[in-house]
């Protein structure tokens, strides 16, 4: 009977020493000194929090968010599934205690928007000052047309990027869906006739991105400037009857923004689908013919990677929004913008581009092996106030033999005579046509414009483009130009004789 008593008493004791450790080891393993004081690779996320105003002494109203309260659901943080969680966290730990982080933290709305904690239409409505330029409200966000219909979490923006903050939200988050889209860079730009006769640069080409409509609208951010932009006329000055240009009467007027806040976007915020060291698809995936179809699904990738699993930025590059510091140098800096398809006539020679049906020729060696300008002009020279790299012998006979040194100049000298023979009689046919203008039928006068404009391009190609990119070549162009300025005269004269 004793011993029996004491074996009841035996299970009782283990039974309750059991329950008690339990709920002893469950509150202990609960607490967010656990996760940051024992385990030191929650170290930077724990001493972020204790600064963060999820902390009790960062808010005035001294509320603490434990790492339970939002890493797990409400229903969530004393159930088997979080003890399972935190068990398989620790056989990780300790396993390899040096391990980085290997998953990204989730935080699910349900555990933002609890009771006690963020409610939902206050946040929504609430405005917020972003950055000193920027304010911002949540409530665009919380409707299905955020991010073109996809589903955005919490998490979605707010997130850790930076050792000393738990999470943030970057300002590159935001350019990534209202700045991703195609843009009006100077590749895109063209020169058109205005309505007078000064060409322009024209959009009207415009790529989907427009900063005065859409998910781009640059007042969706930053407040438009009402200040007069005309430093002699301030708005509610002494002559009311002239209306001070602002941002605002520019923008009632259409006026686009690009016009002058022009390149303040770069970046395309692309994902590189074969790109395995960042910010792309093998990144977390094996190579697959599958995987890289797939990855062309706009709505697919987001509907598996937005919710829960994914980072916009462990797929996307990051895109940047910032004003130049100055104006001028982007259209310094691209000679294309002005000196619209410049050096045309050196590429056609150097390719060997057929300049008509008739006329073709054999690309230069040189472009054969991928030889580039800067391969040949090195020698810096000053023209017109600028610096300039110019071919020169030493070039050449540094990189063939010391023979070529004059090749250059006899290429050059050689050259300057045809092109001076192709003037002389294209000088010539111009003074025939002067005199004899008047004889001509208007099927004649035709032919000898088509004539004469063919020569002289033809002319151009060798004179402006240079003929030595193609010695071989250019000699066979100024045989066309000669041909062209000849058959001219030639039925100039005939109009002579039939007088």
């Amino acid at each position: 009977m004793f011993r029996r008593q004491c074996l009841i008493s035996a299970v009782i004791g283990l039974v309750l020493f059991l329950i008690v450790s339990f709920f002893g080891v469950e509150y202990y393993t609960s607490q967010s000194s656990f996760c940051g004081g024992s385990c030191h690779t929650m170290t930077e996320q724990y001493d972020a929090w204790k600064s963060n105003t999820h902390h009790k002494s960062n808010n005035p109203e001294g509320k603490q968010a434990e790492c339970i309260d939002c890493h797990f659901l409400p229903g969530e943080k004393r159930s088997l599934k979080a003890k399972w969680e935190g068990l398989r966290h620790l056989a990780a730990y300790l396993y390899n205690p040096n391990a980085p982080l290997p998953i990204r933290p989730v935080i699910r709305d349900g555990s933002c928007l609890q009771s006690g904690c963020h409610q939902r239409e206050t946040v929504a409505q609430k405005e917020l000052q972003f950055t000193e330029k920027i304010r911002f409200k949540h409530d665009a966000h919380f409707t299905d047309k955020a991010l073109d219909g996809h589903d955005i979490t919490c998490d979605t923006c707010h997130f850790k990027t930076t050792e000393g903050k738990h999470f943030e939200v970057p300002k590159e988050i935001c350019y990534l869906c209202h700045l991703k889209l195609e843009k009006p860079t100077l590749d895109k730009a063209k020169m058109t006739n205005g309505d007078g006769k000064i060409k322009k640069i024209s959009f009207d080409n415009r790529p989907s991105i427009s900063f005065n409509e859409g998910a781009s609208r640059c007042d969706i951010c930053h407040t438009i400037p009402t200040n007069s932009l005309q430093s002699q006329l301030q708005a509610g000055g002494k002559d009311l009857t002239i209306v001070p240009i602002t941002h605002q009467t520019i923008q009632e007027q259409g006026v686009a923004c690009e016009s002058c806040h022009f390149e303040v976007v770069k970046g395309h915020g692309e994902i590189e689908t074969g790109n395995v060291v960042a910010n792309g698809c093998l990144t977390c995936h094996n190579r697959s013919q599958t995987l890289l179809v797939a990855a062309g699904d706009r709505n697919l990738m987001h509907g598996k990677h937005v919710p829960n699993i994914a980072d916009c930025f462990d797929c996307h590059t990051v895109v940047e929004h910032k004003n130049r510091t100055d104006h001028l140098d982007f259209v310094r800096e691209d000679c294309s913008l002005c000196h619209v398809d410049q050096h045309k006539y050196q590429k056609m020679l150097l390719a060997g581009t057929p300049v008509n049906e008739e006329i073709s020729g054999s690309p230069h060696l040189m472009y054969d092996v991928n030889t580039n300008c800067m391969a040949c002009h090195l020698k810096k020279t000053v023209k017109n106030g600028h610096d300039v790299r110019t071919a020169s012998g030493e070039t050449c006979a540094a990189c063939h033999t010391e023979q070529h040194r004059k090749m250059l100049g006899d290429w050059k000298d050689l050259l300057d005579r045809e092109v001076a023979g192709a003037e002389e009689v294209e000088r010539e046919a111009l003074d025939l046509f002067a005199e004899l203008k008047g004889n001509l039928t208007r099927e004649q006068l035709s032919q000898v414009e088509t004539r004469m404009v063919e020569g002289r391009e033809l002319l151009n190609i060798v004179r402006v483009g240079n003929g030595v990119h193609n010695k071989k070549y250019a000699v066979t162009i100024l045989d066309g130009a000669f041909g062209n300025f000849e058959d001219t005269i030639e039925l100039l004269e005939g109009t002579r004789e039939t007088q």
